[in-house]
């Protein structure tokens, strides 16, 4: 204790010694002169600001958490306020700077209130737990974005950048001259102007919260089934943008947007297959007797784990995710239809939900290979060549809850200026029926029937009912010895005037029903008791 008092005696000594060689210069009257000739300006800056990205209700998802930064002119007085906040380190490379009689910024732990000072409140711009990172992005060293929302809005982002900056008047050493004022530039008030998102701050936040619980490695997506929105967009392991090394480090790769990114698809795509037929006249009556595998040219196509299910019809064979019933049922559909409706569906097509931010397109099978029964097989149940994103598995969804209406996800409401008022707003998405609402209701029904008694119970929700269908997808793909398997839950909430198309991804696991229910149930939970 006492080195620590004596090391302190010892700095403000030599502070006082500075300051009495600023007011009592020893300087001769020429060198006087000299000086008052020259001086001039100097300016500390605090800081640059760039434009905000908000969510649907404008809560920032940026600029969260503060710091502050204070502007010192070298006195006494400084010294004593900040030696009462800052350790013993920190208050050596203070004096230091306070020595060399030049006017500087230095960050402070807390807002502190001196002569000599003037302390800001300042963004930092990422947080340790960082929201929707994958979608948001992160800048380089320069301040520019690299990726995601930030990349594809820089210009606007950065190009009216506001700024708080203080300029002292000094002499020709830029010695603050005593009893001058100082002039303080401010127009941090610009970083009011930004993106704003479709992203809903606490459905995001709880869906981040919920995917590490369950997923190694996956996706998450939530869509408002009225407007098509993306409520949550979530990419399963994230990242934290304060620390872009271990991300980079990380094998499981977290840079990538796995809500973007193409995977095989499985059984949830046998609402596509139901759809097809249902729109082509085919009764949802349809009846087949599954024996748990079934012949096609030579071929052995197989129920899930060799189950037989007995007769079936078209509800029931949804419900228990029958792969035989939809290989014959879809024999009786021409391939041209089939295809036709899977392209209204969103499958086969590249999103752009931001500028340069793209979707994959996947992949579909033509209808020359169609003509082949193994391929046209496969394509029934969702194997083969499909490949889908969990944006276009969350579009088809949302499609069905919407009574057959579709239109691409949105990601960007629009733009704002620093008032906070509309500079540009994303149009309403076109809507187009894709199929009618007979249909959809009916596809509605067996989607209950899943999650009541069928593949999808395990995501059945505490309150209320919801919708769903369950995939397990093989990939072809062998790590060692073992196949790499997509498991796959994707559903709707609640039953009755559903508000949410929930889509869940679990990459290379291998049941949807025990992965990725429990984050559609959880969080269809959560949504009944905060919406």
């Amino acid at each position: 204790m006492k080195r620590r008092t004596a090391f302190f005696f010892f700095l403000f000594m030599i502070v006082m010694f500075w300051t009495i060689l600023q007011v009592y210069d020893v300087s001769t009257g020429e060198q006087l002169a000299e000086a008052a000739a020259a001086q001039s300006t100097y300016e500390v800056e605090i800081a640059e600001t760039r434009g905000t990205i908000y969510d649907c209700h404008l809560t920032p998802l940026v600029g969260n958490s503060k710091e502050y930064i204070a502007s010192v002119s070298p006195s006494v007085e400084a010294a004593n306020a900040v030696s009462k906040i800052l350790n013993q380190t920190e208050m050596a490379n203070f004096y230091t700077l306070l020595t060399q009689g030049k006017p500087f910024a230095w960050v402070l732990p807390k807002a502190v209130e001196t002569e000599g000072m003037d302390v800001f409140e300042i963004d930092i711009r990422y947080e340790t737990n960082q929201l929707a990172p994958n979608v948001i992005g992160y800048l380089d060293g320069s301040g520019n974005g690299v990726s995601g929302i930030e990349k594809a809005y820089n210009s606007y982002l950065s190009d009216d950048p506001g700024r708080i900056a203080v300029r002292y008047k000094v002499d020709a050493v830029n010695r603050v001259l005593r009893g001058e004022s100082y002039e303080i530039e401010n127009t941090y008030y610009k970083k009011n102007s930004g993106v704003v998102l479709t992203l809903d701050a606490a459905i995001q936040k709880k869906t981040e919260e919920l995917a590490p619980k369950y997923l190694k490695k996956g996706a998450v997506i939530v869509l408002e089934v009225e407007t098509g929105k993306i409520r949550a967009m979530v990419s399963q392991p994230s990242f934290c943008p304060t620390d872009l090394e271990s991300a980079l480090e990380d094998p499981d790769s977290p840079f990538l947007n796995r809500c973007l990114e193409s995977y095989n698809v499985g059984s949830v795509f046998k609402l596509v297959s139901a759809a097809a037929a249902l729109q082509s006249g085919i009764s949802e009556e349809e009846e087949f007797d599954c024996q748990g595998v079934l012949d096609v040219s030579g071929t052995l196509f197989h129920c899930f784990d060799g189950i037989s299910h007995g007769s079936v019809n078209m509800q029931e064979a949804v419900a228990q995710s029958c792969n035989v019933y939809f290989i014959d049922l879809m024999q009786k559909v021409t391939p041209k239809e089939f295809l036709e409706m899977a392209g209204a569906f969103g499958f086969g097509k590249s999103q752009e939900l931001a500028p340069g931010i793209f979707s994959k397109a996947g992949n579909l099978p033509t209808e020359e290979e169609l003509q082949n029964l193994q391929t046209l097989a496969n394509f029934s149940f969702g194997q083969g060549s499909l490949l889908a994103t969990p944006l276009q598995i969350a579009a088809m969804v949302r499609c069905i809850a919407n009574d057959g209406m579709y239109s691409e996800p949105v990601l960007v409401e629009g733009l704002v200026d620093s008032a906070k008022q509309w500079v540009e707003q994303t149009p309403n998405q076109e809507e187009v029926r894709v199929i009618s609402q007979e249909t959809a209701k009916k596809l509605k029904e067996f989607m209950a029937a899943s999650v009541d008694h069928g593949t999808g119970r395990g995501g059945r929700p505490l309150i209320g009912m919801a919708g769903a269908k369950t995939g397990t997808a093989q990939t072809g793909v062998l790590e060692g010895d073992r196949e790499v398997i997509q498991a796959w839950y994707a559903g709707f909430y609640p039953l009755t005037e559903p508000k949410y198309a929930i889509v869940v991804l679990g990459e290379d696991e291998e049941k949807g029903g025990s992965i990725c229910a429990p984050v559609f149930q959880e969080l269809c939970n959560w949504l009944a008791l905060e919406f």
